[in-house]
């Protein structure tokens, strides 16, 4: 049998709960609709720039050797 009071502390304890989790989905979709805006941003920033394909963006360009190291070992 459920004591009186006991009722009583079940509910208020599933408002809070209920009120915790409405906050908590606010503030991920906010937190969602702020990312969406930066990707927004670096989008418009990186129009008409040619992506890069290269195999190693960052690495020598004619001063390498040829030999071993580069992977084409002959």
């Amino acid at each position: 049998m459920i004591k009186p009071g006991k009722a009583e502390k079940w509910a208020a304890r599933s408002a809070r709960l209920s009120a915790a989790l409405r906050e908590n989905l606010k503030r991920r979709k906010e937190q969602a609709r702020g990312r969406k805006a930066e990707d927004v941003a670096a989008e418009d920033a990186d129009i008409g720039t040619a992506p890069d394909f290269r195999r190693n963006p960052g690495g020598k360009v004619d001063g390498g050797s040829g030999g071993p190291a580069t992977g084409r070992g002959g």
